[in-house]
């Protein structure tokens, strides 16, 4: 049998996730940040690079607030578009981000860059149960996960996981942390 191709998985799931219950969403996002702080991973690290999320992905922006009051240098994404490179810039406040020419939001405090972190929370689309992922087709976290190696995670619904014919530029997460609709317990 014939699997989707990752153009086709990406673009059913983003509907998937554009379609989620927001009172479930809310709940989900919740108990994935209470997942996420319990993990060692997060509560050794000093540093942590998170992106600033779109509403239809998994919450980041109460992760962030969270991660800054209990004192963790907390970095975004910071996209050169022309070359296809991102590094991470340091991010003090929520209240100093605003979008950019793709619509994307990033820090616009003159702080400092780092590639160096103790975790990353890696965003996706789609995840196969052993940490690969499509993201939004763009390769900007595989190519960072190939020169950096930090310790990584990614917060996901269960109609996240799928399967897909990887390929050889694809980097897998460390550890994956699974909201279950049907067994969580609301």
């Amino acid at each position: 049998m014939k699997m989707l191709s990752k153009k086709h998985i990406r673009r059913a799931t983003i509907e998937k996730l554009k379609g989620f219950n927001k009172d479930k969403k809310s709940i989900a996002d919740q108990w994935l940040a209470n997942e996420l702080f319990n993990t060692q991973a997060y509560q050794d690290a000093k540093s942590i690079g998170f992106v600033l999320s779109m509403p239809h992905e998994v919450d980041t922006y109460h992760l962030i607030e969270s991660s800054i009051m209990n004192d963790k240098k907390v970095y975004v994404p910071e996209t050169d578009y022309k070359n296809k490179r991102m590094s991470f810039k340091r991010l003090l406040s929520l209240n100093d981000i605003e979008k950019d020419e793709k619509g994307i939001y990033h820090a616009v405090s003159n702080t400092e860059h780092t590639n160096d972190m103790d975790l990353l929370v890696v965003p996706g689309v789609a995840f196969e149960e052993n940490g690969y992922r499509i993201g939004y087709g763009g390769g900007y976290y595989d190519k960072f996960l190939t020169q950096f190696k930090t310790r990584t995670v990614s917060l996901l619904y269960d109609f996240q996981l799928t399967t897909f014919d990887k390929e050889s530029f694809d980097q897998p997460v460390d550890q994956l942390i699974i909201y279950n609709n049907n067994v969580v317990e609301e």
